[in-house]
């Protein structure tokens, strides 16, 4: 089935739940509702964003970090670090993270150097050929965990997203697993008709038809209404 990263935000600006949570805490909330992976994150890419400084990152993300790689002793979750920067992904890694998403694809000598397994975004429109790039690159410098986001909201028009994630099957049928992250994101307030959503529901249906379509992650803020929808996808397939 296919597997949830759960979004753990530890940045006052996010565009979704804008720091009302206890990262901590939510981590924890989001491991009983069924998260498989964590992706913790200390500086918000939504658009418009401002960037902090490395120091103010490492204090978000470290501790909490540390605290939910003690939980790995009694649960079975992965822990993935949301960076663009290289130190940051280092000692995310050396504190207990397993993954490292980079939205940027710049941090690739960083994943081959952690043995991380790498999850790597196009922020641009070519997508497919920018992720392959980059891919192939890891592999060949020994990187044995690779997974490709088309980077859905990142350098892309309205119409590339939806062609994006309509079109989603094309990037799966490369050698490289998928991840797909559509939660809540600006996009389905621009759909005719979704102006006034809270994104909850085109969230969870994105999600399932990336699963239908060969998605092997999906990264989400309401991981129990999509557990429960994949759950129910499974059954029925």
């Amino acid at each position: 089935m296919t597997l949830i990263m759960g979004i753990v935000n530890c940045t006052p600006d996010s565009f979704f739940d804008g720091g009302k949570y206890n990262a901590f805490e939510h981590a924890l909330k989001l491991l009983d509702d069924g998260a498989d992976i964590l992706d913790i994150g200390g500086e918000s890419t939504r658009p418009g964003f401002t960037p902090v400084s490395e120091e103010e990152e490492l204090a978000r993300v470290i501790p909490v970090i540390e605290m939910l790689a003690k939980e790995q002793n009694t649960k079975n979750f992965q822990i993935s670090i949301d960076t663009m920067k290289a130190n940051v992904a280092l000692k995310a890694v050396k504190a207990g993270a397993n993954i490292i998403n980079d939205v940027s694809a710049q941090l690739l000598q960083t994943m081959v150097d952690t043995n991380s397994t790498a999850v790597i975004s196009a922020p641009v429109p070519d997508v497919k050929a920018y992720l392959l790039e980059r891919a192939q690159w890891l592999e060949e410098h020994g990187c044995k965990n690779i997974f490709i986001d088309p980077g859905i909201g990142f350098g892309k028009t309205q119409e590339e997203n939806i062609a994006c994630i309509a079109n989603i099957d094309e990037l799966c049928k490369t050698k490289y697993p998928v991840l797909l992250g559509v939660s809540r994101k600006s996009y389905i307030g621009k759909i005719k008709g979704l102006e006034n959503s809270n994104r909850l529901i085109p969230s969870v249906i994105c999600a399932v038809v990336a699963a239908q379509k060969g998605v092997k992650i999906v990264r989400v803020h309401d991981v129990l209404e999509t557990k429960e929808a994949l759950i129910t996808l499974n059954m029925l397939s």
